[in-house]
């Protein structure tokens, strides 16, 4: 496959064809903005299970119509040889990726990849097959992701960094996936108050390690050593959110805190506050919603970022703050396709491509 050159990415006329792979909580919003975006065309749908397989994506996506029907075939999906495949299913299956990438097809994925520091095995595979396939790799997202990105480009107006800082504050109660909050300890009994890991003990979620050395690098610094602090909150009474049950004494809340050290001191933090309750946790946080970033430096940068329900009456089909972030971690895949199809092969950190905003999305 011909790789797009950046002026074809941004203005041609014949916009890029793209397969969506999977259709869960992020993967159905993606397939809505593909469906909806002018530059972006639909072509495929790979689908999990007998309920959605066969169906149009239109009825998958509370779309019209648009001919396309999902499909659990691999091999048809790249016979159709698309520019790039949005790739977000749970877990990332790195040799069928790398088939896609040495099949000379463009990937962006939502899964659990932003540098590849913690897949040192995985990333040469994939940047090996990309560099065969002459097509690009890029595993994004929002948090982690876009907003670890944000607070990099903030100490762009910096003369000195001292250290880097982004809290992310969460009620979770409307976010009902019981299995991935139980993996997580929620809902258990509480063993530590406190638990103190490392990339190597962590047995998840090391794109948000990943996220340290994705800020680090912004600032040329390598980290030295990293670890993870992980608080809980116990619920004092018992918690009855629809779609899971937290007993009295059972973990429900999480402050999870990531650190990047160099110099003898933490440079680059993030730290993660997920909440079941407003008001009935020991310890009970009340840090506000949103996300946090602190730069101690020169000067010192302070922001405060929140993604909330639009003003404007149907401006949006979503009905909370946690459903927004689902379409902001699918629109941050969607809006690199471009720079992704236009960029050298190989893996690409989000910080290596052009920065871009939301480009055909005025309504």
């Amino acid at each position: 496959m011909t790789m797009v050159n950046p002026q074809q990415a941004e203005a041609s006329a014949e916009p890029l064809r793209v397969v969506q792979w999977s259709t869960g909580n992020v993967g159905r919003r993606a397939l809505q903005a593909i469906i909806d975006l002018p530059h972006l065309h639909l072509v495929g749908v790979h689908a999990f299970g007998a309920a959605k397989i066969g169906k149009d994506a239109g009825e998958l996506a509370d779309r019209a119509p648009t001919g396309v029907i999902a499909t659990d075939d691999v091999a048809k999906l790249l016979e159709l040889q698309p520019d790039c495949i949005s790739y977000m299913p749970v877990t990332i299956d790195y040799g069928l990726v790398a088939d896609f990438l040495r099949a000379g097809i463009n990937v962006v994925t939502t899964g659990d990849f932003l540098t590849g520091s913690y897949h040192a095995r995985e990333r040469a595979q994939l940047d090996e097959a990309a560099r065969h396939g002459g097509v690009t790799f890029l595993g994004t997202g929002f948090e982690p992701g876009f907003v670890n990105l944000t607070a990099g480009f903030l100490t762009g107006g910096c003369r000195r960094v001292y250290s880097v800082s982004l809290v992310e504050t969460l009620d979770c109660t409307t976010y009902p996936v019981a299995a991935a909050w139980r993996v997580m300890g929620f809902g258990r009994p509480l063993r530590d108050r406190c638990v103190r890991l490392t990339p190597e003990t962590s047995p998840y979620g090391l794109a948000y390690f990943e996220t340290l050395d994705l800020i680090a690098a912004m600032i040329g610094a390598e980290l030295e050593h990293k670890e993870l602090v992980v608080e809980q909150a116990t619920a004092t009474k018992d918690l009855e959110l629809g779609w899971a049950r937290y007993e009295q004494g059972s973990v429900a809340g999480q402050r999870r805190t990531y650190r990047g050290f160099a110099n003898g001191r933490c440079l680059v933090e993030l730290a993660l506050c997920w909440t079941m309750s407003s008001d009935s946790l020991d310890p009970q946080w009340n840090d506000p919603e949103g996300f946090r970033i602190e730069i101690e430096g020169e000067p010192r940068v302070e922001a405060t970022i929140k993604y909330t329900l639009p003003h404007v009456e149907g401006l949006s089909e979503e009905k909370d703050t946690m459903s927004l972030l689902m379409v902001s971690t699918a629109m941050t895949a969607l809006h690199a396709i471009p720079a992704v199809c236009a960029a050298a092969p190989g893996v690409v950190a989000m910080s290596e491509l052009p920065p871009t905003g939301a480009p055909h999305t005025v309504v």
